[in-house]
C-alpha cells in the first residue's frame, strides 16, 4: 500500500458563488472538476493550487422524500467549515485491511473505489480514493510536465506560491495523532518546531508524497480551539502555504481586497469566518526539516 498526493481538502460552503470567486480570483487555480453530482447531491469543483488541491462543496438540502447526505447534515449542525483530507492510494483492499486492524470503521459510500474512513475513529475525518479512473486523468499533477511547469508558474504568481506548508488539524491527543499518521499511515515525523495556534502543542508529520498535517493540541481546555474540539471534533482547520515573501504575499492580498485578520514577521493570515471555515495562512517560513523541496 502506498499513499500518494492529498487528492483534495474538503471545505463544506453554503454556497457556491461565493467561494468559486474568491478561489479562481485569488489562486488562479487549475480547475479538474466542477459541477453538481446526482450521486452526492451537492455542487463542487477542485482547484489544484501550487502542489495541493481544495475543493469547495456546496451541500444541498435533501431532496423531497429523501435523507439529508451526512455533508448536509455536517454543515447544517456546525457551519462551513473543513470537513475532510482526501489522499490518493495504489490500493484500497489493503488499505481498508490495515485501518480495519487499528480499529477504524471504514466505508466506501457505494463508489466501489473510495474508502472513507470513521471519523470518529482517526484524527480527523479521512478520505481515500484509488489512483485510477477520470480523477487521475482529469489532475494535472500527474502530467509528466507538471513538475517543471509548477516550478515557473506558481512562484510568478503575485501570491509568489511555492507549495503547501502544512494542514492544521485539531486533535485531543498531538501523541497519540502522531502515532496514527506514523504507524498507520507510514508517515515520517518531522523535527518538533513551533505550533501554528496559539495555545496549541503540536507534531508535525509527513504523510504520503508530499502533504505535512500538523497536529495540534490545545494547551488550555478553556480556550476558544479547545471548545470547538469538544463542539465539531478532531478535524482540519488551517492551510498555511509556503510563499517567497510573506511582505510581498500581504500587498497583493491586501490589493485583492482579501480579508486579512494578522499579519507578523513572517506571516499573513486570513480571517477564518470570511473564508468558510478554512483559516488560510501564508508564510515565508519553512518547515524544521522539511524533507520536500
Amino acid at each position: 500500500m502506498r499513499i500518494g498526493k492529498l487528492f483534495h481538502l474538503t471545505m463544506l460552503v453554503d454556497s457556491f458563488d461565493g467561494p468559486e470567486l474568491f478561489f479562481n480570483s485569488l489562486f488562479s487555480p487549475m480547475c479538474t472538476i466542477r459541477g453538481y453530482s446526482s450521486f452526492w447531491h451537492r455542487d463542487a469543483a477542485i482547484y489544484v493550487i501550487a502542489e495541493t488541491a481544495i475543493e469547495p462543496m456546496h451541500v444541498l438540502p435533501p431532496r423531497e422524500g429523501e435523507e439529508a447526505t451526512s455533508w448536509f447534515r455536517f454543515m447544517d449542525r456546525f457551519g462551513p467549515r473543513v470537513h475532510n483530507l482526501a489522499f490518493y492510494v495504489d490500493d484500497t483492499d489493503a488499505l481498508t485491511a490495515r485501518l480495519e486492524a487499528a480499529g477504524v470503521r471504514t466505508t466506501t459510500a457505494g463508489t466501489g473505489s473510495t474508502v472513507f474512513a470513521h471519523p470518529k475513529d482517526t484524527p480527523g475525518m479521512l478520505e481515500f480514493s484509488a489512483t485510477t479512473g477520470r480523477h487521475l486523468v482529469a489532475d494535472p499533477r500527474f502530467s509528466p510536465s507538471w513538475d517543471s511547469f509548477r516550478r515557473e508558474y506558481w512562484p510568478n504568481h503575485p501570491l509568489g506560491l511555492e507549495r503547501l506548508s502544512h494542514v492544521t488539524i485539531l486533535v485531543h491527543d498531538a501523541d497519540a495523532a502522531t502515532a496514527f499518521y506514523r504507524d498507520v499511515l507510514d508517515g515520517v515525523v518531522l523535527p518538533e518546531t513551533s505550533a501554528t495556534l496559539e495555545g496549541t502543542t503540536a507534531r508535525y508529520v509527513l504523510v504520503g508524497e508530499d502533504t505535512v498535517v500538523e497536529l495540534a493540541q490545545p494547551t488550555d481546555p478553556s480556550s476558544a480551539l479547545a471548545r470547538e474540539l469538544q463542539h465539531v471534533g478532531q478535524g482540519a482547520v488551517t492551510a498555511t502555504f509556503k510563499v517567497r515573501d510573506a511582505a510581498a504575499a500581504e500587498e497583493f492580498l491586501r490589493m485583492f481586497g482579501a480579508p486579512v485578520a494578522t499579519v507578523t514577521s513572517d506571516a499573513v493570515l486570513l480571517d477564518r469566518s470570511k473564508t468558510w471555515g478554512l483559516e488560510l495562512r501564508f508564510t515565508s517560513t519553512a518547515l524544521a526539516g522539511d524533507p520536500r523541496t
